[in-house]
């Protein structure tokens, strides 16, 4: 099972990290970035992003798990987590002066917000950062069309699924304690609570997994790998 935490090559999610991006600023850059960014610490379920502020500053998570939403016909719609060391929204960050999405954490969560200007000068100036960031932009689009793709594909058991191996790779064990209640899991789904307990029930009498409470530990990796990809 440990293959699949540590070969990169399993994870049709892999992509250069926004951590490697701001690695390759310069030396200055660095330092005028650490001079002018605010640090920020949000409780579990607090609002990072509410939509329709100015997008004014590029954040940075650097301790936590954020959760991004858009609104289609007035209803939230998960589009996916964010986690330590990545950028929150930025797909959408130079589009628009607005934030179109809400971001929230699902723990405590540490952020850094970088202002818009300052960022826009280092691509200006920093060709091998604004190319870095280029191919992050890239990688990060096409794992949510594919997670996307691939959630409104399955039936219950495929998506929730999915789910817990997302999981897997965002805590980087097989055992681990879910974010949110069984709501708001149903919700991020976009299933009935009473369809995600009673697949939770399922998968745990045939001893794919053992829940208890929100800790969830994966006994049959392989089961469920097959599950996500079939269900």
């Amino acid at each position: 099972m440990s293959d699949f935490l540590m070969n990169k090559s399993n994870n049709a999610y892999h992509y250069l990290s926004a951590l490697d991006c701001l690695n390759l600023l310069t030396e200055d850059q660095k330092k005028e970035l650490i001079a002018n960014k605010v640090d920020l610490e949000f409780a579990p379920h607090e609002t990072i992003i509410k939509r329709g502020i100015l997008a004014d500053n590029i954040i940075y998570i650097t301790e936590g798990l954020v959760k991004l939403e858009i609104v289609n016909d007035t209803k939230p719609s998960t589009i996916g987590f964010t986690q330590a060391h990545s950028f929150v929204g930025i797909v959408c960050c130079f589009a628009f002066r607005k934030y179109d999405f809400t971001a929230t954490s699902l723990v405590k969560t540490n952020v850094s917000f970088i202002p818009m200007e300052l960022f826009e000068s280092f691509i200006k100036s920093n060709g091998k950062f604004a190319l870095s960031l280029l191919k992050h932009i890239s990688g990060v689009a096409n794992s949510f069309f594919h997670r996307i793709t691939s959630l409104s594909q399955k039936n219950i058991d495929g998506a929730l699924a999915i789910m817990l191996l997302d999981f897997v790779k965002i805590y980087g064990s097989y055992n681990y304690k879910l974010p949110v209640g069984r709501s708001e899991f149903a919700n991020i789904l976009g299933y009935s609570k009473e369809s995600v307990i009673n697949t939770l029930s399922k998968f745990n009498k045939e001893s794919i997994i053992k829940v208890d409470g929100r800790k969830i530990e994966i006994i049959e990796f392989n089961k469920l790998l097959q599950i996500s990809k079939h269900g």
